[in-house]
């Protein structure tokens, strides 16, 4: 006992000597190898960066209780709502199943010229799905002239592409959404009639999932411009008439809803729509009384906000008045001094037309009169010294005129 104190008075332990393993250890070893394996953990697993989902602290986390348990709670409320659109980010928009490859090429198309996307729907257009389909359809169709699109459509996959987009506006799959066919049916209205075959027949199923649905005012207006500007929206007059009513309903409380490029489509819309054709005489235009309510509406909104529209929507507003017979001179009057300054911007065939309408109307399409130049209003202080009267510099001689005779000849009497 005393052996075990040393001069320090500490306890040193005795050494033991070492017997071995255990009778049966190498055995049990052996048997769970594999499982004692998969429980050891690597130096990088132990001592690496933290997985993307484990929570981290930070700043005051580190040593404050308080902020440590309010950042792990806001980490927890955040995760389910990341995790959320990861598992929804193969869809494209419209419900049509796509790869993260088939949204790199909606990308690409998006951002695209019109003559880049003609390319690129050669490369991988087998390989589109219906969205991008549109989308190309799209983009060639804005960032071109209609010179360039009648170029475009005569390559053949730039047709196919357009007869694809003609099959879906005829048999619409249930995935697609409103505004995506009816974006669809812009594209076609801005390409050649050739492409597109049969106008009424290709829109009456958009136009029946329209009328039997909740519709937004944008969407609506374009799907009812292209079937104007197709020439395809003489059977659907009901249908542009509940539009109409819902715009004017409650003092037009809807109508704030539509840009002012939007308004002046849907007035194109009525202004065809309501056209009485009879053979050997010429074509007129009988509108409703919620046509002429809305024509007043736009008239007012456009004139609250002149500076900003464009002069191509005011030459449009001005025609679209002219078809339709409607002579409204404040209106006139105020688009005038617009058009005017701003005539270099529009077609020379659209500013005949335009004068035509004034003349019609017999309103003055000219600028602004300036008043009398030759008046001018003098104030207190604001007029120049006048000059001092000329002095005379010595005697003033005149050309006097000199007689041809010196003296007066006197004709005999017969």
């Amino acid at each position: 006992a005393f052996g075990a104190f040393g001069s320090s008075g500490l306890v040193r332990p005795r050494p033991r000597s070492y017997a071995g393993p255990p009778p049966g250890s190498f055995l049990r070893a052996a048997a769970l190898g594999p499982a004692l394996a998969a429980m050891k953990r690597t130096a990088a697993a132990a001592f690496g960066a933290p997985a993307a989902s484990a929570f981290v602290p930070s700043g005051a986390a580190m040593l404050d209780p308080k902020a440590y348990f309010a950042q792990l709670q806001a980490a927890s409320f955040a995760a389910p709502q990341a995790a959320a659109p990861a598992a929804g980010a193969s869809a494209v928009p419209g419900g049509v199943v796509a790869s993260s490859g088939s949204s790199e090429v909606l990308d690409q198309v998006q951002a695209a010229s019109a003559v880049r996307c003609a390319a690129i729907v050669k490369e991988k257009g087998q390989n589109f799905t219906i969205s991008v389909s549109i989308e190309a359809l799209h983009t060639m169709a804005l960032k071109s002239s209609y010179k360039l699109r009648e170029d475009l459509v005569k390559q053949p996959h730039v047709k196919r592409l357009c007869l694809r987009v003609v099959e879906v506006l005829r048999k619409p799959p249930p995935m697609l959404t409103m505004p995506q066919l009816a974006k669809a049916a812009w594209c076609l209205a801005r390409f050649p009639n050739d492409v597109r075959g049969d106008a009424q027949l290709m829109l009456a199923p958009v136009a029946k999932m329209l009328a039997s649905s909740a519709w937004e005012s944008e969407t609506a207006v374009k799907l009812l411009w292209c079937m104007a500007r197709m020439e395809a929206i003489a059977p659907h007059k009901a249908l542009l008439s509940q539009v109409v009513r819902e715009m004017v309903k409650d003092k037009g409380q809807r109508i704030p809803e539509l840009s002012v490029e939007a308004c002046v489509d849907l007035l194109f819309s009525i202004s065809r729509a309501r056209q009485h054709v009879h053979k050997g005489d010429h074509p007129t235009v009988h509108l409703e009384e919620n046509d002429e309510i809305f024509f007043g509406m736009v008239g007012d909104r456009v004139m609250k906000e002149l500076a900003k529209v464009e002069v191509q929507l005011c030459v449009d507003l001005a025609n679209i008045h002219a078809e339709c017979g409607l002579r409204r001179e404040p209106l006139f009057k105020a688009l005038c001094p617009k058009i005017v300054d701003q005539q270099k911007d529009v077609r020379e065939d659209t500013m005949s037309k335009v004068i035509k309408a004034y003349a019609r109307f017999m309103i003055p399409l000219k600028p602004e009169a300036q008043g009398f130049r030759t008046m001018a209003i003098v104030a207190k202080g604001d007029f120049q010294r006048p000059s001092e009267k000329p002095k005379r510099t010595g005697k003033r001689e005149f050309d006097k005129p000199q007689a041809l005779f010196a003296k007066t000849q006197v004709h005999q009497r017969a």
